[in-house]
């Protein structure tokens, strides 16, 4: 199986810099770097044409080989967004270069199955902090808040790219003496003054209530 030297995919995201980027955006720089990879991978799955469409193309070998460095959190994996003009496909998912279990340490042993034994050892952190839950809430929720909309990388540019905390949106008080975690049904991304906000009472207050009290104010 043709893959991306470890070396070479590192030294494409540097040479991108801090600044989001696409799958797309790495495939064009890894063409101009590392051209005989690029020729080698298209040789062996074909280029796909339009990208996502096409299962074990070259397009897509990339964008696992992305989506492997994300889930070991070199980089971090963002949302999807308006694809460019020939991708095939009107979404396309960006990356950062940010690592991911810095802010987010991964404090489960097992990181495939989040279970948790007498819920009076259980921590809403703990499950907040789940550097691959995360990853999977991400997948599906993105990286906006749900609470207020805030996007971080709009409003600090490179700086806030993929930057966002988790909500975990199941009570304590409705744990029991072993819960799984489902990182899409549980969690949800929210900013940290939300998040803030939704724990400032316990039990935390929903989503759905915090959102109704910034609809309530005056100019929001």
């Amino acid at each position: 199986m043709i893959t991306i030297p470890d070396q070479e995919l590192n030294n494409v995201v540097s040479h991108l810099g801090q600044r989001s980027f696409s799958t797309y955006e790495f495939i064009l720089a890894l063409k101009n770097l590392y051209p005989a990879t690029w020729n080698a991978l298209e040789a062996e799955y074909g280029a796909g044409g339009s990208g996502a469409g096409k299962a074990y193309s070259a397009y897509s070998r990339v964008a696992h080989a992305l989506n492997k460095e994300a889930n070991a959190g070199l980089i971090a994996k963002l949302d999807y967004r308006k694809s460019p003009a020939g991708w095939g496909s009107p979404v396309i998912r960006y990356w950062a270069s940010g690592h991911a279990e810095q802010e987010f340490p991964n404090e489960l042993p097992d990181p495939d199955s989040v279970t948790e034994g007498a819920k009076q050892t259980v921590t809403v952190n703990r499950y907040e902090r789940n550097a691959t839950a995360r990853l999977k809430c991400i997948d599906e929720w993105g990286v906006a808040c749900v609470v207020c909309g805030f996007d971080f990388e709009r409003m600090y540019g490179d700086r806030g790219a993929g930057f966002i905390h988790v909500h975990h949106l199941k009570p304590l008080s409705e744990i029991g003496k072993t819960y799984q975690l489902d990182p899409i049904k549980d969690l949800r991304p929210v900013c940290p003054n939300c998040h803030a906000m939704l724990h400032k009472t316990v039990p935390a207050i929903s989503i759905e209530a915090l959102k109704e009290q910034l609809r309530s104010q005056p100019d929001t």
